[in-house]
């Protein structure tokens, strides 16, 4: 978090306050600034920027802010600026504050700017890519989570004039999201790895969430790329609803007519065998991970490489090594009694998709070391309406796998642990919070344990909780 919330600035902080038109109480000090949007990760010196969430107002910590040695702050409480003692800088918004600050900071800064969104696999495909790139040139990309209007302007506003690579994750809850987002970021090249029912209960339909997905073009000028999923059927919505700004396109999926194309994957003992097909040419490659749909991420990574003029092989062979981000498909062993247990760790978060396409890999894993699969699946989140629906087919997948045992965790799927098929309960938990390992847990050598649930559900603390049990 310390980092995250602070923006170094390499001009002064004259220069800032005529880009933000912002009036003055006093005299403020003329150096090169640091903003902080964060009272707690502050330190003496920084610009105090009290920003309004959905949830806290920053106005509310200004005194703590300079406590902890704030130089002054950004305030739109015009009340607040002609009492306080403080030095204060004044704006009708600070969000509009942060805007400005970012889109002057962007239009200095010479990198191509990537921006990723998605239903499933945003995160994944943001913390690969920057991973790549990084090797090759100086690189930027988002921290996990700063896909709203706030997160993507702090994280435009962090991009130095040195960054040749900036890649930024585009999130959205709701319609008329991620088309002022795109404007932010004016992308060179952006990435829709595909869409899904993540939010249908906010958006009511794929197709209201295609159109939403879609407006990540709405910020790029013409000549600039996008990298659309082939598979979807909402492929020619995508393109057509773009194709007044002459952007160029390439698409990747499973489909012979993608540009990039996975081939069926095999598996030997220990690995996934990996194809992919590309200009006519067949790269090859093989990962230990097991779940199929991290792979499909894979592809929009070798489009950008191909516009960027970077190797396939050279990307295969990083994609090979990387561990992934935190959250996603971690897949993690320690030895037990002599033997080994296996630790899936898949709680980021959780689309019926990413659900379905999760327990089924687990059911299809193979290994002589795992005897025993067992999940522990948290709610799914978001679903509005559809909530019944995909927990009810999420109950028939679990019933139609080879997992052994099932743990439930939450309100949701506390209607819905009966419908397991009876050899695979195990237990209910209407909560995360203090579940007793060892009391609810019969570990034994071989076993395999997969956690995945939404992000809010708190299952990342009861992994936490089994890893720190497993290492004693």
């Amino acid at each position: 978090m310390e980092d995250n919330y602070r923006i170094k600035l390499d001009f002064t902080t004259s220069n800032l306050i005529k880009i933000i038109s912002g009036k003055v109480n006093t005299k403020i000090i003329q150096n090169k600034c640091t903003l902080s949007l964060d009272s707690r990760s502050l330190m003496v010196g920084d610009i105090f920027l009290a920003l309004k969430g959905n949830h806290t107002d920053g106005h509310s910590y200004l005194k703590q802010a300079f406590i902890k040695g704030a130089s002054s702050a950004i305030i739109s409480n015009m009340e607040l600026f002609k009492k306080s003692e403080f030095p204060l800088i004044y704006v009708e918004d600070t969000y509009d504050a942060l805007f400005k600050i970012a889109k002057y900071v962007s239009n200095r800064s010479i990198a191509t700017r990537i921006a990723i969104t998605g239903s499933m696999g945003k995160t994944t495909t943001k913390t690969y890519l920057a991973d790549i790139l990084s090797q090759y040139e100086n690189t930027y990309s988002s921290p996990a989570s700063f896909n709203n209007k706030w997160g993507v302007a702090i994280a435009l506003a962090k991009v130095n004039r040195d960054t040749k690579y900036g890649i930024f994750e585009v999130g959205m809850n709701k319609v008329n999201e991620i088309g002022a987002l795109s404007e932010l970021i004016n992308p060179d090249i952006s990435i829709i790895t595909n869409i899904g029912d993540a939010h249908i209960g906010n958006l009511g339909s794929r197709k209201a969430i295609a159109i939403e997905k879609s407006d990540i073009m709405m910020g790029m000028s013409e000549d600039s790329i996008a990298i659309l999923p082939n598979d979807s059927e909402y492929l020619d919505l995508l393109r057509d609803r773009n194709n007044h700004r002459k952007i160029k396109f390439i698409t990747f999926g499973k489909s012979p007519e993608s540009d990039i194309q996975i081939l069926p994957i095999t598996k030997d003992k220990n690995y996934s065998i990996l194809n992919f097909l590309i200009g006519g040419k067949t790269y090859k490659s093989k990962s230990k991970k097991s779940n199929s749909s991290i792979f499909e991420n894979y592809m929009p990574i070798l489009a950008v490489g191909n516009i960027l003029g970077i190797a396939p092989n050279d990307i295969l062979k990083r994609l090979e090594e990387s561990e992934g981000p935190d959250g996603r498909w971690q897949d993690l062993d320690f030895g037990y009694n002599g033997g080994v247990i296996k630790l899936i760790n898949d709680t980021y978060n959780a689309s019926p998709e990413s659900m379905t396409h999760a327990i089924k890999s687990v059911s299809e894993y193979r290994s002589n070391n795992v005897l025993r699969k067992i999940a522990i699946i948290g709610d799914m989140l978001e679903l509005g309406k559809f909530t019944d629906e995909y927990h009810s087919r999420l109950v028939q997948v679990i019933n139609d796998s080879e997992i052994d045992k099932v743990y439930f965790c939450g309100d949701i799927l506390s209607s819905y642990f009966e419908s397991i098929n009876k050899d695979k309960q195990a237990q209910l938990f209407k909560s995360c919070n203090s579940i007793d390992i060892k009391e609810y847990f019969d570990i034994k050598n071989g076993d395999l344990f997969f956690f995945k649930g939404g992000n809010q559900i708190g299952l990342n603390k009861l992994v936490q909780d089994f890893i720190n049990y497993l290492r004693l």
